[in-house]
Order: C-alpha cells, then structure tokens, then sequence
C-alpha cells in the first residue's frame, strides 16, 4: 500500500469534511454516528484488555452505589427485584440499553448523560469482558469473584445490560418479558414532585477507560465567511475628491477609464493560467513575437522580413475587450461574477490627435469594434483571409462612435441598444466589444515600464499601438465586493507576480467595477483592512475552482500549478507594514502563501527565540514563537482543509529548525544548489521573480515520492550523497492533539500525524513505549503458549474491543489466527522487529522511521499491532496502516529535507 492508496475500510468512517460538519450522513440522510478517538493508555492495556475490566468494575461499582442511594431514598427496603426493574425501565427508554454503539464510557463523556465512576485498579471484578488476561489479572479475578450476593448479581446484571458489554445481554424478547413482568409488579406511581437524582459521592472519581476524546469537535467557526460584504470598499468615494489618497498608478488608471481610454477584459478562472503564459516569449532571447491576428501569417518580430517590427519584451496577440462608459458605469462585463471573477485593464494608445487619427488606425490594424447588444463571436466568424463574415463587417462600428453611444447611454433617457430604440433606457447596459492586439510592451504607468524603469512613448514606436500591442494590463478589477471575490483578486494579483515577477506587479492597481456604482479602488489601506480580517474573522478558505482538483487524494498537475502560482506573498510592504507575525502565520497557513516568504516568516521567529534564549534565565523561560507561529498555520490550514498548506508549514518549520540548531544567521534560508543557475537567469526580463527550490521541496514531494525518502539512495544526485551527513533530530514538538481531533480529514490527520510523530521521536516517549510494547507482546506470547483458552479469550476480548470501544482495525480479528498458532506467530514476528530494532536504531534519527515504515509494509490485516504501533508513535485509533505509512513518510521527509538543507549549507553549491 503506497501513500496515495486510499486508506482502508476501519469501523470508524474517515473523509475529506469541511470542519463546520459535525456528523457525516448516509445516502439515507440518516446521521452517522460521530467517531470516537481512542489514545491508549499502555502497552499493557491493549495486549490484556486491562481497562475492559476496569471500566465493568467501575460500572458496576457506580450501579451498586446508586441503586443503594435511590432504594434509601425511596424507602425501599425489600424488593430489589423492583429498585432494579425500576431503573432498568428508565435506562431502557432513555435509549441507554444494552446492544448500543459505544459504551457507556464513551457515551457518559460523549453527550454528557450520565457520570462513569473509577475504582481503583484493586477494585476490579470478574464478569463484564471475561478474559484470561496477565496472571495480576487473573488473580484478581479470582479474589473477587467469590462471595457475591443474588442482589449484586442483579446489579451486575443490569449494568452489564446498560452499558452495551458483550457477555450477560439479553435478547430482544428477553427483555420484553422482563420489562412486563417487573412492570406488573412494581406499586402504583405517587404523583409527587420526582426528586433529584443523587449524585456519586466524591470520594469516587469519573473513570477514564483508554483515554478517550469522545468525537470529533471541529474548531469554533469564526464570524466572517466568503459571502460577507465588505462594506469599506462599497462605500469608498469614487468622486474626484477621493482620488487623493490613490498612488499615480491608480489615479493614471481611473482618469483613463473616466476618458474611456482604456478596455476591460473579464476571464474564466481557470482560463488565467493560460492567458498571461500566452504573453511570456518562447525564444531563449527572452523576445517577444508578434502572433498572427486574422488573415496573417506567424513572423517573428527580428524576422528580417517582418517590416521592421519593434522588438519587445512580451509575446503580442489579438483578443475581444470592452470599451466602459465614462467611469466604467452603466454597462456590465462579459460573463457571470462567479464564473469570470476577475478581469484585467488594458490602456488604449494615447498618441492620437483627434479621434478619426484614431479610427484610421483601428481600421488599417483591424481593430474592430461593435456596439452594445451585438453578440460578434469574432472567432466564428472570419474566414481563412481573415475578413469578417456573417455580417458582421456591416455592423462594425468606429471607437469614437461607441463613445457617443456610451455618452448616450449615460445622459439620455431613449437610446438604442442592439439596433433598436429603448424608450426610458435600461439599468445595465449589455456589453460592447473590441477587437484588439494585447501585449508587446510591458506594464507602463505614468510613461515608464515598470520592469525596467525605461522611458515609453507611444508617440515614437516605444510604447502603446494598435500594431504592436497595447501592453500588458495596468490593472485588475473585480466585480463583486465579497470576500470571496476579493481575496480572488489578490490570488489573481499573486499570480500575476508569480508569471511576471514581483516588480512587475508591485503597485499594479486593484479595481472594484459595477454598473450601478462604476469605479471603486481597492486602495492599500483598504487592502490592509482585508488582510487582518481574514487574520482574525474570515474563515478561511480555498479556491473553489480548483479545491477539488488539490485534495490529498485528488490531485491534478495543472491545478497544482494553479494553486502554487496563487500563493500570497508576505514579503510586500502593505503586508509586512500592517501586519504582525501571528496573522501573517495564519493567512499562510488558511489562505497559502509563498515558500521562501513563509520561510522567512519562520526564520524571523527564530531569530527572536535565540534572542530570548540568550536573556532567558532557563530553557523553560525562553520564548517559543517559532513553534506558536507554526500552530497558529496549521490551526488555519484545518479551519480551510487545505492539506497542502499545513504539509508547507510543517516542512518548512523543520528546514528552520535544523538551521536554529546550526544557530546560523546569515545563510540563505532557502540557498539550494540551482542557486548559481537563478543569477543567471536574473536577467531584465526575470527580475524579482520568485525563484526556490521550496516550491518542489513542499507542495509536490510528497505527491512526486511514493516511497521513504533516504538521502544518498540510488535515484538521488551522485554528489548529494557524497556529502550526505546523518539527518538532524527531530524539530522541537509541536502540541497537535487539539487539531487532530478537530479533523476527519485524511490529508490533515497525514500531516498532523506526522507531527506527532516527530514529537514522539523528540520527547524520548517512542523508545519508552517501544521497550513497553516488546515486554507485554513477550508476555502475551508466554501465555498464549501455554493455553489455548487464553488465546481464545484474548480474541474475544479484542472483539469486543473492536465493536464496543470502536478501536480501529484493518478488519476484524479472525479468530482461526488464535485457534492456531497464527497469531503467536504474528505477534512474535512483531516483538522481534521491534526488539531488533530498539538494540540498532536511535530513536531520534531517520532509521527509526524506516524501522517502522519497514514494519507496516509487512502488515497485511493487523489488529493488535496496529494498535501497538498507534501507541507508539501517538496516534489515535483512526489511523490505519496507510494513515500510519503516510505519517511516517512526510516526517521522514522533514527529516530528510532538513539533513539535505545542511549539507548544501556547509559545502559548496553543487552544479547541476
């Protein structure tokens, strides 16, 4: 079973859920019980069942006392078999009868309806789940089981009954019979005010049976969600006098969509990728080409015949645009506000004296242009010479007539729309249409580019025209004001960033356009604004376009890229400027956020730490934002169900913590051996753009790598494992117990798991409960040979186990492995790898994870040594083997990453 399986069946359903679900529901529509987890209390408790005992003395100690307080109360004196009818008749349609999913532990601390009580462990009593268990357990079995009274075996009995063990439960019709007849015979009800039901006394504790964490509590939902407004920008002046506080890139763009000197271009959401790939050049010059528009053929632009076209920086093409009303009012773009979120704003060509220099040109480049209502489907109709057919060369209208048709639109109450006369006019009016060439030329704010800081002009050839391109986009907009659309539009901002470089899209203006209201700017202060909501009141969440194609165990490639290139950057200004540490980790970790600039996030709370240690009067007084800073992602990452983000921190979080160990400061966090090649390509073209070797290392590897990573193996570089040195300790613990319960998921419990795991390699618990675990299989092993009733009660006990306590198996217990010496065998197999493997392995180190990930590949259906394994490592009884394996695998990565990190650290970059 390899980590991509999908995991097997256990009692205890495991999705992919939302965290606002608390129940799962059948095709019935019938809600499915809640799973319950289980962390075992010892080795010696699963291998002997100790705490089924504990819990039928408890139980059965609890029923006594009460029954005795309530006969007292009462005044009943005589009639036992009455008290105990009585209170089986209210156990019974209360709905806590025998026969039920769960025991009455789980239950009693589940939904809060009745209190278990402990018995010290001297206390315990035969009866309940009857099993041979250690020879401590059998003598006191054999102590208490003597000496028992008729009305102690009712009570007995009855609790049995009550709280759904496996021995002494009566049948259906059993039940009924005893019910009518304890019912017939009890006296007639007084009506008085019932009293109270006496509470236990307080010398005896509620019992604890395995350390159960009843179910799944998902974390507190916060206020906000993607559908909430945000108000701020609705109401944001979009008059002249609130255009002071805009930068000139954002006034330049609203004066020229109040002139209509510029076009708007709305795009699906999964179309983005490949629309701003289409502007970045193929040539290794890093030159942009000229691709062929209607009835043209493909020339590059240095082609010697290519009439002496400019060269530029970018790919040019033709693609349909809208040209707004003044102030983008009045008109509506092209698609629906969810399908087409986001849009882009190019800048028409400036270097006009009138409007027919213009119209001259449009129609000698064939920029065409139709009119409000006319539905052109430009690509359907031209022919192979690239003229318009279908009529709609007839329909063509000029750029400054669709101006006075938008004038119109605005200022006059009848106008036409669609070649017919609209009395009164309309709210929104339907789109118009431009035919024009994009490209060529980069972003150009204020008559520079942005890149390369160089002088444009479109009156001498260097910037804007209709022949060569108008340019990359000099904004983005967005149509809605939810937060939904809105962190959309910062994803589609990063994206940008991600294809074009960080210079390129820094201070490239945000637009909010609607018909009703026309154009709003999504100032920085109103960005920060956002920003600390989805910190603190926003619950988090993913792309929804592409969630589904990202999950643990759906994953596409393209959508993959998708989601990299979608990473927020936390190294802009507006972010590191507003925002404080702790939110930053969370807007990582519930929105995602790009590697090195999380990377960095984490090295400067480690630096903060080494600061605090130096002061700090003991290890235990030293602060700990390093570790709080990742807790607070992860908790975010779970709250979006984002599997791909929380594995990002927690490989991150190690690389940082193998470098606060080195206490290096100066190191390049994430320097890798492509280092040489990245200055390479940082030429005009790639400046700021965002290089590191993270963005394999995080959120494909464990995708990309099937099987255990082992630094220096036969597929990895031959010099890496020349200078492969023992990986690092595990990274200092992470507390994930609250999360892990908070979650259903299986991608999260992996990343989670392994969490735990390394916390369990680090705290020295792995190695103590391995050497507990050999002694009590050794035992088991002892006994079992001896005795085949031993066996057979073993597996009874495990059975019961199974269904009652709800511990997760790969399949029920065959109880052929017991008759037989099967199950000796196994366990023995079992003891001695695990022996062998204590007197070998440092537990600390990755050997001890290919121990372990060795042992569960030799697993075919286990039971108890799963369930040994779980107490190992940490884990709760939802973890199957492949929940287990996939656990192992991505500490193991963290390991493997961080010693690899160390050695391209302290020798020389490798070329590759």
């Amino acid at each position: 079973m390899t980590a991509t399986d999908p995991p097997a069946s256990t009692p205890t359903s495991v999705h992919e859920t939302t965290n606002n679900e608390s129940a799962a529901t059948n095709t019935n529509n019938k809600v499915l019980p809640q799973a319950i987890l289980v962390y075992h209390e010892s080795a010696h408790s699963i291998v002997f069942r100790d705490h089924l005992r504990r819990q039928q003395g408890a139980i059965r100690r609890t029923s006594s006392i009460m029954e005795q307080q309530n006969n007292v109360r009462r005044g009943v004196s005589s009639s036992s078999l009455h008290s105990t009818a009585r209170v089986y008749q209210k156990e019974y349609s209360d709905g806590g009868g025998g026969g039920g999913d769960t025991t009455v532990g789980a239950a009693g601390m589940s939904r809060g309806t009745s209190t278990i009580e402990e018995v010290s462990e001297t206390d315990e009593v035969g009866g309940g789940y009857e099993s041979g268990g250690s020879t401590k357990s059998n003598r006191s079995i054999r102590s208490q089981s003597s000496n028992t009274s008729v009305k102690s075996g009712d009570a007995d009995a009855n609790s049995s009954v009550t709280s759904g063990g496996s021995s002494s439960i009566r049948s259906n019709s059993s039940r009924k019979k005893y019910l009518r007849k304890a019912k017939s015979s009890l006296p007639p009800l007084r009506k008085t005010t019932p009293s109270p039901t006496p509470s236990p006394p307080p010398s005896i504790s509620s019992v604890v049976v395995a350390n159960f964490q009843p179910v799944i509590e998902p974390l507190e939902a916060l206020e906000l969600n993607a559908k909430h407004v945000f108000e701020p920008l609705v109401d944001a002046d979009g008059e002249d006098d609130g255009l002071s506080g805009l930068t000139n890139a954002e006034r330049e763009v609203v004066e020229m969509l109040k002139l209509e000197k510029a076009v708007v271009k709305t795009v699906r959401n999964q179309d983005w990728t490949s629309f701003l790939n289409k502007f970045k050049p193929e040539g290794e010059e890093g030159k942009g080409e000229r691709l062929p528009g209607p009835g043209e053929s493909r020339k590059k632009a240095d082609d010697p015949n290519g009439d002496g076209v400019e060269r530029f920086a970018f790919n040019s093409f033709v693609t349909s645009t809208s040209l707004l009303p003044s102030c983008a009012k009045k008109m509506r773009c092209f698609g629906s506000t969810n399908e087409y979120a986001t849009g882009a704003v190019f800048a028409l060509p400036s270097s006009f004296p009138n409007d027919a220099s213009e119209d001259h040109a449009a129609k000698r480049t064939r920029t065409w242009s139709w009119p409000s209502g006319y539905s052109a489907k430009t690509e359907f109709n031209i022919d192979h010479y690239g003229n318009l057919i279908n009529g709609r060369e007839e329909a063509l209208v000029p750029l400054s007539r669709m101006r006075q048709m938008n004038n119109s639109y605005l200022n006059d109450t009848d106008y036409v729309v669609g070649g017919r006369m609209v009395k009164g006019g309309l709210q929104t009016i339907p789109y118009n249409e431009v035919y024009v060439r994009v490209g060529g030329p980069g972003r150009i704010s204020n008559g520079v580019d942005v890149s390369t800081d160089e002088q444009c002009s479109d009156a001498n050839g260097t910037g804007r025209s209709f022949d060569n391109g108008i340019g990359l986009p000099v904004a983005l907009f967005v149509r809605e004001a939810d937060y939904g659309h809105l962190v959309s539009l910062l994803r589609t901002r990063a994206r940008f960033s991600s294809i074009f470089g960080r210079k390129m899209a820094k201070g490239i203006p945000l637009l909010y356009i609607t018909p009703e209201m026309g154009v709003r700017v999504f100032t920085d202060r109103l960005q920060s604004q956002v920003l600390k909501t989805m910190a603190w009141d926003l619950n988090p969440f993913q792309n929804p376009s592409i969630a589904h194609k990202t999950s643990f165990d759906n994953t596409s490639e393209p959508h993959l890229q998708q989601k990299l290139e979608e990473l927020l950057d936390l190294e802009d200004d507006s972010m590191k400027q507003n925002l404080t540490p702790e939110e930053m980790a969370r807007i990582a970790g519930g929105f995602g956020a790009t590697d090195d600039s999380v990377a960095q996030l984490l090295n400067d709370a480690m630096q903060r730490d080494l600061m605090s240690e130096k002061g700090a009067d003991s290890p235990d007084d030293a602060a700990h934002n390093l570790q709080d800073l990742v807790n607070e992602g992860l908790a975010f990452a779970l709250r979006a169900n984002d599997f791909h983000t929380s594995r990002q921190l927690l490989i991150l979080y190690s690389l940082v913590a193998a470098k606060k160990r080195k206490n290096s400061e100066s190191a390049p966090l994430l320097e890798s051996n492509c280092q040489s090649a990245a200055v390479a390509n940082d030429g005009p073209d790639n400046s700021g753009r965002r290089e590191s070797v993270a963005l394999q290392n995080t959120m494909k590897m464990v995708h990309n790598t099937k099987d255990l990573p082992t630094p220096g193996r036969a597929s990895s570089n031959a010099e890496l494992s020349k200078l492969y040195i023992p990986p690092p300790p595990p990274p200092p613990p992470l507390d994930t117990d609250r999360l892990r319960s908070a979650t259903n998921s299986d991608g999260l419990l992996a990343v989670l798991g392994a969490a735990q795991v390394l916390r369990a390699m680090q705290d020295g618990s792995a190695k103590r409960r391995v050497l507990e675990s050999i002694e009590s299989v050794e035992e088991w092993i002892e006994n079992g040979e001896q005795s085949v009733a031993f066996r057979v009660a073993s597996w009874r006990d495990q059975r019961a186990a199974q269904g009652d306590l709800k511990i997760a198996m790969e399949s029920d217990s065959n109880f052929m492995a017991f008759i037989s010496n099967k199950a000796i065998a196994n366990r023995k197999r079992f003891a001695e790898q695990l022996k062998a493997a204590s007197a070998v392995t440092d537990f600390d180190s990755l050997q001890f994870l290919q121990t372990i990930h060795s042992v569960l590949s030799q697993m075919n259906s286990p039971c108890l040594r799963l369930e040994l394994l779980q107490y190992i490592l940490g884990l709760d009884n939802r973890y199957s083997v492949a929940h287990v394996k996939r656990s192992v695998e991505l500490a193991a990565t963290c390991l493997n990453i961080s010693s690899e990190s160390d050695a391209l650290t302290d020798e020389k970059p490798v070329s590759q």
